[in-house]
């Protein structure tokens, strides 16, 4: 089935095509968008030269394509062989659901796959009308897939590249670079993808790259410190990540900064204390981190979220008040902590905090009271799985809290009951709190 977007006017205009030809024809010509022809088992889709369009952007879903070549000619593997013929001018190319698709080509000796897995389809010249103006390719769910050009390189022009859920995509391009004005590389899912590229070479276009559950990805590029315009930069489960590459990270424009169940990395990006644009740190599961950067965070960090005594303990006798600029504070999984904030060290929070979380304390027993005294900006505030805390300090939480959330404290709980509880005189004037997702003042929690 193909749908034409009805209302579309005759530049800037979407074409979604999907498995089967007979509706799109009829889409085509009710709409007058372009009109596809049809010699023997091939199929061209043209302008229609008494109402020319300019097509710019391209669907395609669940079609049984084996090969799209860079001349913009589908073609269709089956028990006959098909052709479509799409116009040059698409900037925006997003393919979904396309089964039996090995990779993009421009007609030229493939390299990607063997000869074997190639000679039940015919090969011929194209001409070269290429992909010169695509812009955004996005590629989804191609299971496949087993890399993106046959051709040594990208199109120069692509700005944004995304891949998800392509099952068995093992190399991006057989020249092992990317396209110079690439912006932004979204890579999701793609388990048997070992390499994104060699280096990051004059690819100073990259704001923004995202890595997701690539299990058997084993680097990351080098060069990743002149990415002069990165702002944002994510990896997350990719289990055979070591190290970041030597450099570290840019300095100058990084602002987020997520690094998620990386199981065998063993140590921070160098130098991270330098980036003083940087914004957001998140680290989560990443238990092999044997050591915490002896300068210490950004000074001028916004949010953070930690999870691990590794990176616990070195960071709180580093200083948490000096991120004199912090907002959001979340700690994870601290097994061994008995107060929070540390008492014998006379920890303190930072009072620029608005948000704060902790969870997984399962010793926790007391909330350290003078690390609350100066919180006058709290506005939220979690407690997760601390099974053994029982009160809050003595002198009460602080009075700009909006909000607090309570779960699996048994204990806290307990002590927080309506009317009843020692606790309840220190949360009765918060304007919302919920304990295990249930209003206090909601009918089932009074007795």
């Amino acid at each position: 089935m193909a749908k034409l977007i009805p209302g579309l006017r005759r530049t800037h205009q979407r074409l979604s095509i999907k498995s089967k030809t007979k509706e799109m024809r009829k889409s085509a010509f009710e709409f007058n968008i372009s009109r596809l022809i049809r010699r023997e088992n091939q199929y061209e889709l043209e302008h229609s030269p008494s109402k020319p369009v300019l097509i710019c952007a391209l669907q395609m879903t669940l079609c049984s394509f084996s090969m799209i070549f860079a001349s913009m000619r589908i073609w269709l593997v089956g028990e006959k062989m098909r052709r479509m013929r799409l116009p040059s001018s698409v900037k925006q190319l997003k393919i979904e659901k396309c089964k039996k698709l090995q990779y993009l080509m421009d007609g030229r000796d493939d390299a990607c796959t063997s000869s074997s897995s190639s000679s039940a389809m015919h090969m011929e010249n194209i001409n070269n009308i290429s992909l010169s103006l695509v812009e955004e390719l996005s590629i989804s769910h191609c299971s496949s897939l087993t890399c993106i050009f046959s051709k040594d390189q990208f199109p120069a022009s692509l700005k944004h590249l995304e891949i998800e859920d392509c099952s068995e995509l093992t190399i991006l391009s057989p020249r092992d670079q990317l396209p110079e004005a690439l912006e932004e590389l979204v890579i999701k899912e793609c388990p048997k993808l070992e390499s994104i590229a060699k280096r990051f070479l004059n690819n100073t276009s990259l704001k923004c790259i995202e890595f997701w559950s690539c299990k058997n990805l084993k680097s990351i590029p080098a060069g990743l410190h002149n990415l002069i315009h990165l702002s944002h930069f994510k990896i997350f489960d990719c289990p055979n990540i070591v190290s970041f590459p030597e450099g570290g990270l840019p300095k100058t424009n990084l602002n987020y900064l997520l690094i998620i169940d990386c199981r065998r990395l063993k140590a921070l990006p160098n130098h991270l204390h330098n980036i003083n644009s940087l914004k957001t740190l998140h680290i989560k599961q990443c238990s092999r981190i044997t050591s915490f950067p002896q300068e210490g965070f950004p000074a001028n960090l916004t949010v953070l979220s930690i999870e691990g005594l590794i990176l616990y303990k070195p960071l709180v006798e580093w200083g948490l008040h000096k991120l004199t600029s912090l907002t959001h504070l979340a700690i994870y999984g601290c097994t061994e902590v008995k107060s929070f904030p540390q008492e014998e060290i006379g920890m303190m929070l930072p009072p620029s905090l608005k948000y704060f979380r902790i969870r997984s304390f399962p010793n926790l027993k007391y909330l350290f009271p003078k690390g609350f005294q100066n919180l006058t900006s709290l506005e939220y505030m979690f407690i997760y799985d601390c099974p053994n805390l029982k009160s809050f300090p003595e002198v009460g939480l602080p009075s700009s809290l909006l909000q607090l959330h309570i779960s699996r404290c048994p204990l806290l709980k307990q002590h927080c009951k309506r009317d009843k509880g020692r606790e309840w005189s220190k949360i009765a004037n918060i304007p919302l709190v919920k304990i295990d997702d249930k209003f206090i003042y909601d009918p089932e929690e009074e007795e």
